[in-house]
């Protein structure tokens, strides 16, 4: 009789054993309130996303990408092709003749040019230049001809650029302001004016045919004439 009791109360115990196990089992294994929380947001990282370039803008001829692309040229020493080539990126040929080729570039809209110093005699005038035109010797690459037109100006703009280029080129003023004064911004059916040293420095002023800005001035370089 002992030993049934004995049997009966060791199987007892094992279901206790066992019952306790499985309990602690579960309650280890259940997520707690706050684990409850973080499981149902969604898991955050940090990665960063380089932003695609399959839509930038494509480089495009415009006036900005001329100017950046242009170191500033001194037209005055500049008496090579290959200087104006490396500096004026958007110079092309356009052909030659048996003793010359000649290469140009033109700003779209020519509203506003590249930027062009002219140093002579230790005086020095910033230009600024919608269309240049090289002409240079087969062969050697020497400049014979430059040619360089501004941008559409008022007659104030054309009398204080032109003012300067007189000063540099050492020439008298008193017949540009009188032709200033004549015509202002009346340009239909009125003279032209050009001066210079008669050598190798010239410029002339030419009409646009805008009548807000109807004057533009054509700067002459010759130092191989």
């Amino acid at each position: 009789m002992r030993k049934i009791i004995f049997i009966l109360a060791l199987m007892f115990f094992g279901v206790g054993v066992w019952f306790l196990l499985k309990k602690s089992a579960r309650t280890s294994l259940a997520p707690t309130q706050d684990e409850n929380q973080v499981s149902s947001q969604p898991a955050k990282t940090n990665l960063v996303i380089a932003p695609s370039n399959s839509h930038a803008p494509k480089p495009t001829n415009t006036v900005e990408t001329i100017a950046a692309t242009n170191m500033v040229l001194d037209a005055i020493t500049a008496t090579n092709l290959e200087q104006w080539k490396s500096a004026v990126k958007g110079l092309r040929q356009l052909g030659g003749f048996k003793l010359t080729q000649e290469w140009a570039m033109e700003t779209p809209g020519r509203k506003t040019g590249i930027p062009i110093i002219l140093n002579l005699g230790g005086k020095t005038v910033q230009y600024s230049a919608v269309l240049i035109s090289v002409s240079a010797e087969n062969g050697s690459g020497d400049v014979r001809e430059i040619q360089m037109q501004t941008p559409n100006m008022t007659i104030d703009e054309t009398r204080e650029l032109g003012l300067k280029l007189c000063n540099m080129l050492q020439v008298d003023p008193k017949g540009f302001l009188a032709w200033c004064d004549k015509v202002g911004n009346h340009w239909m059916d009125q003279p032209l004016f050009g001066d210079g040293d008669g050598h190798h420095y010239s410029f002339h002023l030419l009409q646009t045919f805008n009548n807000e800005k109807p004057w533009s001035i054509n700067f002459m370089i010759t130092p191989n004439p």
